[in-house]
């Protein structure tokens, strides 16, 4: 999604509805505890989305929230291939476009980027206070250089991120929630349940 001039153009605009990351939605991160704190993901209320996670960590540093940032680089960025994974709205019709937009690599490129990202984040308060450095934007524009998201700049990409960690310390803070994401208005909003 490239939004210049007022004008937005998605990367999956061609595509059937059903293979278009949705323009508007909410998600619903859920705390599950079973002895070990894991988070449920429903979308819209009615479809889970993914695997419910858990921190993978020896400390309680909330990691099982972090889906929110594939959400967010969707809504802001129009780039998640995490999260079309997860939504079933991979773009099986174009062979090529889901082998390399949206495939395995493109998937573990995004996930290297939040790891690397929330850990830097961790030393700042989860960018409570500070931003990204430079030098990590600067790697995440080389990360990406590949897909179709290489058009959106280093301030897109802080602009993503510093929302989606907005929205993990309130995940965090309150243990769960609701989240609604509108890629149009490149808005995310986050609502106590």
């Amino acid at each position: 999604m490239t939004n210049r001039s007022n004008h937005i153009d998605f990367y999956d605009k061609s595509f059937s509805i059903k293979e278009r990351l949705p323009r508007e939605y909410y998600v619903d991160f859920n705390p599950v505890n079973n002895g070990i704190k894991r988070v449920e993901v429903i979308m819209n209320g009615n479809q889970k989305v993914g695997d419910a996670i858990d921190d993978n960590s020896f400390e309680d540093d909330g990691y099982r929230f972090h889906d929110v940032f594939h959400y967010t680089f969707a809504t802001f960025l129009g780039w998640s291939p995490c999260a079309r994974s997860m939504m079933k709205r991979k773009r099986k019709s174009d062979l090529k476009i889901d082998r390399v937009e949206d495939g395995a690599r493109a998937t573990i490129t995004e996930e290297a980027i939040s790891l690397m990202i929330f850990t830097e984040a961790k030393n700042k308060q989860f960018f409570k206070k500070g931003s990204v450095r430079k030098s990590t934007l600067r790697k995440i524009k080389e990360m990406t250089e590949a897909f179709e998201v290489r058009d959106k700049s280093e301030d897109e990409w802080s602009t993503a991120i510093k929302k989606g960690y907005e929205l993990f310390r309130k995940l965090r803070d309150n243990n769960g929630g609701r989240v609604y994401f509108n890629m149009i208005s490149k808005e995310a909003n986050y609502v106590s349940l």
